[in-house]
């Protein structure tokens, strides 16, 4: 794991990529050994898989916390997933251990970067709100008004105005997490990893971009299919798009933004990141 004092991130990379990389087959019979309980075998799962790690906290690293702190968060979820793997349903460890690395790399962001602390009420106030308003996006093609989300949850308008004017501090968060160090990536670029969700089935990702684009409406749906080759092997360019469904390139390029943009609420964003 990564020692506190005097980090250095080239460093650090530099030593874990000394450990070679693991085979399927390796996976499998290391996996064995240590659910029979064998701790060296789990040592060499998680020194073949650090890299990995360092891999998917970089894009959390705008969020607030340090990436050496995401990084020893991605490791404690690399830890989990590997108590949890289990070698003979015929998953791929980079494949199961990713849900665990990015579940503790967004714990981490909830509980440690938020710049205004809500009580545990409040939370699951929260909470509650936006489950309300993904299902009735989902059913109305819009965001309830405040007005309704009060009365399907038995709540008072202002009261409500409030928690979402709370939780603003949070969306402004959400929104720099597309920023990307090029430098980084370059520091730390190793072709013979695969991305995490390039090794997950398609059929488990066809099923996570189906709940998110729930949200959107048909034309919304129409065009992100179209822009990022969603319904074919290639994406389209706005022009392309335009002539298709009888729209300008800007009248595209609007309903793209607003798609994505509903795409990038805490709500759904769990859903599709990674994907667009």
């Amino acid at each position: 794991m990564i020692q506190k004092s005097g980090f250095s991130l080239n460093r650090y990379y530099h030593e874990i990529s000394k450990t070679p990389l693991l085979t399927a087959k390796e996976e499998i019979a290391l996996a064995r050994r240590w659910v029979k309980g064998d701790p060296a075998a789990k040592q060499k799962l998680v020194e073949s898989n650090l890299r990995f790690v360092v891999k998917m906290a970089i894009p959390y690293s705008n969020y607030g916390l340090s990436l050496e702190d995401l990084i020893q968060e991605g490791n404690l979820g690399l830890l989990e997933g590997i108590d949890k793997f289990d070698p003979e349903r015929g998953f791929r460890l980079t494949t199961y251990v990713s849900w665990w690395i990015r579940l503790a790399l967004q714990r981490a962001v909830e509980q440690k970067s938020a710049q205004v602390r809500l009580p545990a009420n409040k939370q699951e106030q929260l909470k509650k709100i936006k489950s309300f308003q993904l299902e009735f996006e989902s059913k109305n093609g819009r965001l309830p008004r405040a007005a309704e989300i009060a009365q399907g949850l038995s709540l008072k308008t202002k009261q409500v105005e409030e928690l979402l004017n709370l939780d603003a501090t949070y969306y402004s968060l959400e929104v720099a997490v597309d920023e990307e160090s090029p430098s980084l990536q370059n520091i730390l670029e190793d072709k013979r990893i695969a991305h995490p969700e390039e090794d997950i089935a398609e059929t488990e990702m066809g099923e996570r971009l189906g709940k998110a684009m729930r949200v959107l409406s048909d034309k919304e749906r129409n065009v992100l299919s179209h822009r990022y080759g969603l319904s074919s092997s290639e994406g389209m360019s706005l022009r392309q798009i335009g002539r298709l469904i009888g729209l300008s390139a800007e009248g595209v390029r609007r309903i793209e933004e607003q798609a994505l943009r509903k795409l990038r609420r805490p709500m759904v964003r769990s859903y599709v990141e990674g994907f667009i």
